[in-house]
């Protein structure tokens, strides 16, 4: 005899189900309601909200405000920074000059009209001018641009002998990339805060709180903008230093030029010796009359003292 088992009926298998559905979203938080939501913006009176603003309204790639400066940020990462297109140099060329002795000056003001003449910036200029003992020496201190470089030193060339010429080069590329990520950054905050700002509904507290992160920031944009113009003059401009000096003759530059120097030299010697003697005999003088007219006196006295005796 075989025996079947019996089966649940409909109904039970239903609520079963309905069961075991509810036990899944047991510990679920419930939906928030649309009073619950909350709200945009920082019109809110909260406590610590503006400032809060403030800190969102900081690029992402920017530090947090340290006592000094938020400015000091951490540059932008590579992917975001500005690309690496170009090199920034700092190149320098320093040249001497030799012209004849009484040529010195007209090379002088010839250059630094030439240099006036190719839109270069001149730094410093300067001139010694001739005495009795050494002529005439310049000195010319300039920013060329590089388009205008070749024919300036084809001019320097053509108004004397240039006895010395060397090049220097110093890469500023990294300085001026990260000057332009801090000036990216910081205009972004800028930005930010200028929106907050027209922000309705902010308190006199937290707009007065603005304006005074406003104006450091934009301080610190200015002097940023600053050092990256210095950059752009020292990379985008070619630095040239020109010293102008008379060419030395033969005697100068031969084998007597120690003998005359001792000469010049044993001149001068005997020239302070007798200068001193001078001033000895000067110092002197009031004193040796002083002597003198005692030793007179004294014998004036004696002889007549020699008289009353005989």
């Amino acid at each position: 005899m075989r025996f079947d088992p019996p089966r649940p009926h409909p109904l039970l298998l239903l609520a079963l189900s309905l069961a075991l559905a509810g036990c899944d979203r047991i510990g679920e938080p419930p939906p928030p309601s649309p009073a619950e939501a909350p709200q945009a913006g920082i019109g809110r009176a909260d406590a610590g909200s503006f400032q809060t603003s403030i800190d969102q309204a900081r690029p992402a790639a920017a530090a947090p405000p340290a006592a000094a400066t938020i400015a000091a940020a951490a540059p932008l990462p590579a992917t975001e920074a500005t690309p690496l297109r170009q090199r920034h140099v700092a190149v320098g060329h320093d040249l001497s000059v030799f012209t004849a002795a009484d040529a010195v000056e007209a090379a002088w003001k010839a250059a630094e009209t030439a240099c006036l003449a190719a839109g270069c910036e001149l730094l410093a200029s300067s001139v010694a001018r001739d005495d009795d003992r050494a002529p005439a020496a310049a000195f010319l201190d300039a920013r060329v641009p590089p388009a205008a470089l070749g024919p300036f030193l084809e001019r320097l060339g053509g108004l004397g002998t240039i006895g010395r010429h060397a090049t220097s080069a110093q890469d500023r590329t990294a300085e001026v990339v990260d000057v332009e990520a801090k000036l990216k950054n910081m205009a972004e905050f800028r930005d930010n805060l200028r929106k907050l700002m027209a922000t309705p509904g902010a308190r006199l507290k937290e707009l007065i709180e603005v304006e005074r992160e406003l104006t450091r920031v934009q301080s610190e944009l200015d002097s940023l903008a600053t050092r990256r113009k210095v950059l752009a003059n020292d990379t985008e401009k070619v630095r040239v230093s020109v010293a102008f000096a008379a060419r030395p003759a033969v005697l100068e530059a031969g084998m007597w030029l120690p003998v005359k120097s001792a000469v010049q030299r044993a001149g001068h010697v005997l020239a302070s010796s007798l200068a001193t003697l001078i001033g000895l005999a000067i110092a002197l003088l009031p004193w040796l009359l002083l002597v003198f007219g005692a030793f007179l006196a004294s014998r004036a006295l004696l002889s007549r003292h020699r008289a009353t005796a005989a």
